[in-house]
């Protein structure tokens, strides 16, 4: 399925794990915002090991210096970080599934996993992964 932001956003397409399609310069933290949406980011461009990831994913998300650094850890701050519609706008997946594809592969299940749970989660993966099991997302 292919679907845009502006009905993510409005709620006439169920959040889930996406794959952005759109143009790469396009504003979706600042749109996300202005529709009411919290907006988190990611960005792994630089990481080189699972463990540069986890401290990415603290630093970025401000989380507290406990945050246990795995997949149940990260599966239970989405629960908390995302108890108000929420998007996560992760750039740099292709690069980190370079170095490790197996736990990137774990931790998209995760992220599909929380959006699931969430009452409104949406992840969306700026890299073309060429992969099945993402929506797309204009």
């Amino acid at each position: 399925m292919t679907a845009s932001y502006a009905s993510l956003l409005s709620g006439m397409t169920s959040p889930g794990l996406f794959s952005w399609r759109g143009d790469s310069d396009r504003d979706l933290v600042g749109e996300a915002e202005a529709a009411g949406w919290q907006a988190l980011t990611l960005d792994t461009t630089a990481v080189t090991s699972m463990s540069e990831f986890y401290d990415t994913v603290a630093a970025a998300w401000q989380l507290p210096a406990w945050f246990g650094r795995n997949l149940d850890a990260l599966f239970d701050v989405l629960g908390d970080l995302t108890t108000e519609p929420t998007i996560l706008v992760w750039n740099g997946v292709r690069k980190l599934a370079e170095v490790d594809p197996i736990q990137v592969s774990a931790v998209l299940d995760v992220l599909r996993d929380a959006a699931g749970q969430a009452a409104s989660c949406a992840v969306i993966v700026l890299d073309d992964l060429g992969v099945s099991g993402f929506d797309g997302l204009l």
